[in-house]
């Protein structure tokens, strides 16, 4: 900040210095300007060399000038800011619960999710809420939430996280990754740890609410010099035990006269303060009946070694990855192309950004090795302190299967989940190679990664059958009756010209009224009448142009022995308006029923997507046979001239409005699908009555 105060001074000073120069002669009189000129040259003759220095040192005592004055300006910018923080001890923040509420209303619902999470068992213990994970995937800290996860079979959905710009993270107060979100009770929770510790405490003390849980897992936030906010969680590597043989022995003395107050214990009634529900033995003998696991509570000494070892996980294991994975450039180059390929970059960043991400992100993150490795004084060959920690791990585990023993605990998850961040590095391939750590990798990612279903086939499964359930039919009746007639594929296409109209109409409506723009029940009764006002608008344009429309058709009339066919023109008219009323009904469902499967996860009903495919099919089905409806009558004249339009606008308006039963908490799908339908089947008869379709006659010609 002083030099850039220096050089602004100075080259200010230097531009009025000769701005004033180049003027000073015009405000001299000539004579006066002759005189000076005069007593210069004498000045020249008595004493050359002073004349020479004098410019000079004036240009010195200008620079110098122009330098303290750019100095004491920076100087005393600096001062203040200095004095603004001298003393200032960062603000606690005394209710980060109303900060952290508001942030969770602001969160946009509902989420971006990327992909969902299922297993094909179910979870090792009841779990009954659901969880979206926000996350960067090679992030370590990330893999140990996903680890913990998927080893305990609980299904969740993930949010990618753009690691540039982090939008869909910026509703959070937390400015970090991961972020767990329990969407039943709209609960956040931070930090990796802490994630891990609540949701194993309700594993093993289930309770009513994850409230509860969240009680004992307070934040310590603070607020920085700058403003920003630092969350700390003194608990997070605690984990709540159930005590189930104290609480036996409470429930036993519950049922004496005289309760011993004297030898309640004090976690007793801290539980019971927070918890509503506990452990009875009639619910250990239904679970040993229905061969249901039950969980043992793990002695105090066993609860300290596992924190020992999470807390070593973070405070030392955590440490050496970078410096081994960026510990080259050409390593650096590796481990960014393996992240470009783990974290799908292709479909995240465009190429430029993806390319400055790997080539730069390399270059960066191998200054940034090393600066890590003296940071933490590691060996200078790292691999030497990779393979220790390794060596490390191992050891605790001894002759045991997992470091928790016959079972993984939370350290054997924290340290796999950091290790498969790394997966396709060369310093993961060095690790296995060198010490003993692989067979028990082996044993977790058989556990872990086992039961895992990608659902990305079966969301591509569903939305293919959805598609054909929408469009199969239709698609064959463009096949075999339109596609190989220009004339009627023209009618076709004009027609559903004339919906996006009649859709403006009545987009611009619902625009104009503000109040009732989030009532559905509004804009369907006039986005219906301004369909049909334009379906018969459509028939207006077709009569009008009937004599140049056979003309055009002369052609193709004549090759195959027909006369201008109003029932074709009336049914190419209808297939128009239902193909593209069908298309906009169901072209953002299709998109969404590519995956991930989110169906449920907001109380959406598990038949929405069937249904909406149904619908689509009556909707195209129902604006074909519409039109022929609309046409032929007008064309017949007598009472059906009235009574076609009559049943046309009535039986539109009723399917419409029946599907409102699917906006409802509990959507009734059979209501509109069962009815539209039947109102189908119903207009199909009435319009081969108008046809002249008689099957007594078909019968006798047969």
């Amino acid at each position: 900040m002083s030099l850039f105060l220096i050089s602004t001074s100075r080259n200010i000073s230097s531009l009025y210095r000769q701005r004033f120069l180049s003027f000073t002669p015009r405000l001299l009189s000539s004579n006066q300007y002759n005189n000076d000129i005069i007593q210069a040259k004498k000045q020249l003759k008595v004493n050359p060399s002073s004349a020479k220095q004098s410019p000079r040192l004036r240009r010195y005592h200008y620079y110098v000038l122009s330098i303290a004055t750019g100095a004491l300006i920076g100087t005393i910018y600096a001062l203040r800011q200095v004095r603004k923080h001298e003393g200032s001890l960062p603000e606690y923040v005394a209710n980060p619960e109303l900060l952290e509420r508001k942030a969770m209303e602001a969160r946009p619902l509902p989420p971006p999710i990327t992909k969902h999470i299922t297993f094909d068992v179910p979870p090792r213990k009841n779990f009954p809420f659901n969880i979206t994970l926000y996350q960067f995937v090679t992030c370590p800290f990330c893999c140990k939430v996903r680890a913990y996860l998927n080893y305990n079979r609980i299904p969740y959905d993930i949010v990618e996280v753009n690691s540039v710009t982090q939008k869909e993270t910026k509703w959070s107060l937390y400015n970090s990754v991961p972020i767990v979100v329990i969407e039943n009770e709209q609960i956040q929770l931070n930090d990796s740890n802490m994630i891990i510790s609540a949701i194993e405490s309700y594993l093993r003390q289930p309770t009513q609410t994850f409230k509860n849980i969240m009680k004992l897992y307070k934040s310590v936030v603070e607020k920085d010099q700058k403003g920003n906010l630092i969350f700390n969680y003194p608990n997070r590597y605690f984990i709540i035990e159930p005590l189930i043989n104290d609480q036996l022995e409470v429930i036993k003395e519950e049922q004496k006269p005289i309760v011993n107050n004297q030898t309640e214990s004090f976690f007793t009634r801290f539980f019971s303060r927070f918890f509503s529900r506990s452990i009875s033995q009639s619910d250990i003998d239904s679970k040993k009946l229905q061969n249901e696991p039950i969980y043992k509570p793990k002695s105090n000494e066993e609860n300290v070694y596992e924190r020992q070892w999470r807390e070593w996980v973070d405070n030392t294991f955590i440490h050496v990855i970078s410096p081994n994975i960026y510990c080259t450039l050409r390593q650096s180059l590796n481990t960014m192309h393996w992240f470009s390929k783990a974290g799908e970059w292709e479909e995240i960043f465009p190429w430029y950004q993806r390319w400055i991400f790997i080539y730069v992100g390399a270059i960066t993150m191998r200054g940034l090795a090393i600066y890590l490795k003296k940071k933490y004084n590691l060996n200078d060959n790292v691999r030497i302190s990779l393979y220790a920690c390794g060596n490390e791990w191992v050891n605790s585990i001894g002759e045991k299967d997992f470091h928790g023993g016959s079972e993984p605990n939370l350290a054997d998850l924290n340290v796999y989940g950091i290790l498969t961040t790394i997966q396709g590095s060369e310093a993961f391939q060095d690790l296995m190679d060198n010490t003993k750590i692989q067979p028990w990798f082996k044993r977790m990612k058989n556990l872990v990664e086992l039961h895992r279903i990608d659902t990305s086939i079966m969301t591509i499964i569903e939305c293919t059958g959805c598609t054909l359930i929408a469009y199969g039919i239709p698609f064959s009746m463009f096949v075999f009756t339109i596609a190989h007639h220009p004339f009627r594929v023209i009618i076709a296409m004009t027609s559903a010209f004339f919906w996006l109209l009649s859709l403006l109409l009545s987009s611009l409506l619902w625009f104009a009224v503000v109040p009732l723009r989030n009532q559905l029940a509004f804009a369907v009764p006039f986005a219906v009448l301004f369909q049909e006002i334009f379906r018969y608008l459509f028939y207006r344009v077709i009569k009008k142009a009937e004599f140049a429309l056979q003309k055009v058709q002369l052609q193709e009339l004549t090759e195959k022995g027909m006369v201008f066919d109003r029932f074709a023109v009336a049914y190419a008219a209808g297939y128009g308006f239902g193909f593209i009323s069908g298309t906009f009904a169901i072209v953002n469902v299709l998109s969404d029923m590519t995956g991930p499967g989110t169906i449920g996860i907001f109380g959406h009903s598990q038949d929405f997507f069937i249904a909406t495919a149904f619908l689509t099919l009556a909707i195209i089905l129902l604006n074909t046979f519409w039109g022929v409806v609309l046409f032929t009558s007008l064309d017949q004249g007598g009472i059906h001239q009235y009574l076609g339009p009559i049943v046309v606008v009535l039986t539109h308006m009723l399917f419409s409005c029946l599907t409102l039963f699917n906006r409802t908490t509990r959507p009734i799908y059979s209501i509109s699908i069962i009815t539209g339908y039947v109102i189908l089947c119903g207009i199909i008869v009435y319009a081969l009555f108008l046809r002249g379709f008689n099957i007594r006659q078909r019968l006798n010609r047969q």
